[in-house]
């Protein structure tokens, strides 16, 4: 059949014995057959048995391998069977230890039960046996406490009979010691204020307290005099006891005895400086401050034995000179009133300066040389704050004085009720000077007599501004400006320097009329010197040149003008002069007039900036005036580099200083008003650098007379194109004088700016100049081109001028930057496309226009068409028809 022979002819015996042998069970056979083959989804019966039995030969071992499967097949069924057995037996036994679990958790819930019940049996018997013993405890600690409270009170009770006893014999040693301990012994007693005897024992020590009091105030009244106190030794040391007394009294009692001593002390000072009631005639004046601190040192030092009764932690002596210079700063303050703005500026300043010098005096004689370095606490600024603000509006206008002047009036206003009010009893409250004392860390005299200056400095802060205002103007005379004078004549030298000294002077008188009529007539400072003298300078720096030099130093490559430097160490030596006698508002209105006095001096430079652009602009009216322009030429280039390079300089200088006079202040509240005045000033000289850079870019530019002679050049009659014309060389010729000049005075960064903005303004000068051309022909337009390509490779060499003449080869490596490369690239671009299309047919002029020129103006084409000979009306009507091309383009 055809099953048959599928299955092939039977194999041979060997080969039916060998099939026989495999067993398609777990090991597999020989031909790698084993159960995965059986279960996998693939399976093939019909392969499986054609590789058993390939051949008719193999079919004799059908049979024995039909046995094995059929064992094979009885084997499974019994590990079937038996896996079933053993899953039905394990659940039997699983559940059977189940039940055996839940009983033993239950026997178990019984046992706690039976112990908690024992437990509960337990404590109550322990509690009913406890019970008598914690009766006896009670009682035990009732009965100690009763014991000790009994034997305290009889301790106190002969206290208080000593103490009584003592204090009727005035014994202050031992009634020190008593009130001590009375003091601690009553404090266990405080609870029971209620019963009689503790109430009884509480007013007898109340009384001794009295007694005690009245007798230590009575001894001190009484022999408080140095003539006795020195004198007796059993009197000083009465007193010293008695200020044991005192100390175990309440604190109240010491004050007010301290504060009766110190009242006396301030009496007799009054009674010579005060001003309305004092006999001290002529010392009580400001200008004799110095007889108040003598007066002081004097009383110190006579009555040092006197002070030494007291005990070291009263501090008795720094009590008395707080007191002290707390009232002299009351009489300054009220003597400061009085005068007002009439009092002189040098009496001022000497009194504050001596003043400073006691404060020194006092914190090294009482061992506080570290207070010294501590800031001016909060307090003693706060009473000023209403009028920090117009410390700087004062330069402002009348608006700004009037509102200064009812804020003044107020704080006069406050300064007179505060000293009535200590005029009514104590010359000084004892708690102000008390709470100086308190936090010895911060103990210092420093400023404690010399803030009451704060508010009338300022004629002081006037008075450095004027000197400062005439510094500037004798620094702004004698300034060179950079100029050699070589090659002039003693003559033309001479009228040059007048003309500058006129325009100077001119603009000096005003600016010091407008401060004269701020601040009034002009004082000297004390000793009679000007801050930043010539002689000044020299000690510093050797004169202007040394300043120059020094100021120039920031960079290393531009120099600034000596006057610059001058004005910025006199600014330094005003700053250090005022911080070293105030760090509050007058040192803050003095930045104030640092700000004014650098604008100004910014507005002179702006106006010689000014004067100087205004020449080269118009050289070429000067030109046959003198014999010879090009060095005043070449000193206004160097001007106008010495202003730009100074205004970069001041403005970079500008912020350091007001950081150093924000570190130097002592309140944040005056810190965060120094922003605007730096700000103002920063914006001041970078406006003035901005400016000056356009001047000589523009000065620069013109001297070039390029755009002039390209307009009045005839293009149209041109019959050949040679090489570059004259103008051409001439233009070459401005332009490395000029960028020679600017390199070698102005920074490096400083003149790469200098030069893009030559290139684009020559660029822009030319090609608005060809547009202003009469007509240019063929051959005119082919010229044109090629001296504007000769004027693009000078403006790309500009960074290079010099390079090998005046200065090394390596020193700009011969490489120009790619920024200035673009920047010529493109405004050249335009010029030589200009040209161009002034080279075109005229019969396709606007296409040829707009695709050499796609940003040109319809007025740009016009007068192209001009240029190429259209006449006026046909020009207009081409530029129109442009307009409405690009319109209906959306351009």
């Amino acid at each position: 059949s055809h099953a048959m022979e599928d299955v092939r002819a039977p194999a041979s015996g060997a080969a039916l014995a060998g099939h026989g042998d495999a067993e398609p069970s777990g090991s597999g056979s020989g031909d790698g057959n084993d159960v995965s083959a059986f279960a996998s989804p693939e399976f093939d019966p019909v392969g499986f048995l054609n590789r058993l039995f390939p051949d008719e030969s193999s079919l004799a071992g059908v049979d024995p391998l039909v046995q094995k499967l059929k064992l094979r097949v009885r084997r499974v069924d019994d590990e079937i069977l038996a896996a079933v057995r053993s899953q039905s037996t394990g659940g039997a036994r699983a559940k059977a230890d189940l039940e055996q679990a839940q009983s033993a958790i239950g026997s178990l819930e019984h046992r706690v039960a039976d112990i908690k019940k024992k437990a509960e049996t337990s404590e109550a018997t322990v509690r009913d046996i406890c019970a008598d013993v914690k009766k006896l405890d009670f009682a035990k600690k009732h009965l100690t406490s009763t014991i000790t409270s009994l034997r305290r009170l009889s301790m106190l009770v002969a206290a208080v009979d000593q103490l009584e006893r003592f204090a009727s014999i005035r014994a202050y040693k031992e009634s020190a010691n008593l009130l001590d301990a009375v003091n601690e012994l009553a404090a266990h007693f405080a609870n029971y204020s209620d019963v009689p005897k503790v109430a009884e024992l509480k007013r007898r020590r109340d009384d001794c307290e009295s007694a005690l009091r009245a007798a230590v105030f009575e001894d001190f009244h009484v022999n408080w005099q140095p003539s006795v106190v020195e004198s007796d030794e059993g009197v000083s040391m009465r007193l010293r006891d008695a200020c044991l007394v005192v100390d175990a009294l309440d604190p109240k009692h010491r004050e007010a005895l301290t504060g009766d001593l110190t009242n006396k002390e301030l009496t007799g000072y009054a009674s010579v400086f005060d001003k309305n009631t004092g006999a001290g005639g002529e010392s009580k004046g400001l200008d004799q401050v110095e007889r108040r601190y003598a007066w002081v040192k004097r009383t110190l030092k006579a009555k040092d034995t006197m002070y030494g009764v007291f005990p070291t932690h009263w501090r008795f002596p720094q009590l008395l000179c707080m007191s002290l210079c707390k009232l002299t700063r009351a009489h300054l303050a009220e003597l400061l009133d009085a005068e007002g703005r009439a009092a002189e500026v040098q009496t001022v300043l000497q009194a504050m300066h001596k003043t400073v010098a006691f404060e020194r005096d006092l914190d090294e004689h009482f061992g506080l040389k570290g207070g010294a370095s501590h800031a001016r606490s909060s307090s003693s600024v706060s009473d000023r704050s209403d009028s920090t603000h117009d410390a700087f509006g004062a330069a402002l206008g009348d608006d700004a004085d009037a509102a200064s002047a009812v804020r003044a009036k107020h704080a006069a206003k406050k300064r007179e009720s505060r000293l009535a009010e200590q005029k009514g009893g104590r010359a000084l409250p004892m708690d102000s000077a008390a709470e100086a004392l308190r936090d010895t860390s911060t103990l210092s005299f420093q400023n404690v007599v010399s803030s009451c200056f704060e508010d009338h400095l300022g004629g002081y802060v006037d008075m450095e501004e004027r000197q400062m205002v005439e510094e500037l103007e004798r620094l702004l005379l004698a300034e060179t400006w950079g100029a050699t004078n070589g090659g002039l004549g003693e003559r033309e030298s001479s009228e040059s320097s007048q003309l500058s000294d006129k325009k100077s002077v001119g603009f000096q008188n005003t600016l010091k009329s407008s401060i004269a009529a701020r601040l009034g007539t002009a004082e000297k400072l004390p000793g009679g010197s000007k801050p930043g003298s010539a002689g000044d300078l020299a000690g510093l720096g050797g004169g202007a040149h040394s300043v120059a030099a020094v100021a120039g130093a920031s960079d290393g490559s531009g120099e600034v003008l000596g006057s610059a430097g001058a004005v910025f160490l006199n600014i330094k030596k005003v700053f250090k002069r005022c911080s070293n006698l105030t760090k509050g508002k007058p040192l803050l209105a003095l930045h104030g007039a640092f700000s004014r006095v650098l604008r100004a001096y910014a507005a002179a430079l702006r106006q010689n900036a000014e004067d100087a652009g205004s020449f080269l602009r118009d050289v070429s009216k000067h030109s046959n005036k003198t014999r010879d322009v090009s060095h005043r030429v070449a000193d206004a280039v160097v001007k106008l580099c010495l202003i730009v390079n100074t205004a970069e300089w001041c403005q970079e200088t500008v912020g350091p200083l007001g950081e150093s006079m924000r570190r130097a202040l002592n309140s944040d509240a005056l810190k965060q008003q120094v922003t605007r005045d730096v700000d103002a000033t920063e914006e001041a000289f970078a406006s003035l650098a901005g400016d000056a850079s356009a001047f000589l870019v523009s000065g620069a530019e013109a001297r070039t007379e390029l755009a002039r002679k390209i307009t009045a050049t005839r293009w149209d009659v041109l019959e050949t194109v040679g090489d570059q014309s004259a103008h051409v060389d001439a233009c070459a010729s401005a332009l490395t004088s000029a960028a020679v000049t600017a390199r070698r005075v102005l920074r490096k960064n400083t003149f790469v700016f200098f030069c893009e903005k030559l290139a684009a303004a020559v660029a822009v000068s030319t090609y608005a100049a060809i547009l202003k051309s009469r007509r240019v022909g063929e051959f005119g337009a082919q010229q044109l081109l090629l001296d504007v390509q000769s004027v693009k490779t000078l403006l790309l060499e500009l960074p290079l001028a010099g390079d090998g003449l005046f200065f090394s080869e390596t020193a700009s490596s011969g490489v120009i930057s790619r920024t200035h490369q673009r920047l010529v690239e493109r405004e050249t671009g335009k010029c030589e496309a200009l040209c161009k299309v002034l080279m075109s047919p005229l019969e396709g002029i606007r296409d040829t226009f707009g695709a050499l020129l796609p940003d040109g103006s319809p007025a740009d084409f016009e007068k192209v068409c001009e240029l190429k000979g259209m006449k006026k009306q046909d020009a207009a009507h081409a530029a129109q028809t442009l307009r409405a091309v690009r319109a209906a383009q959306g351009k």
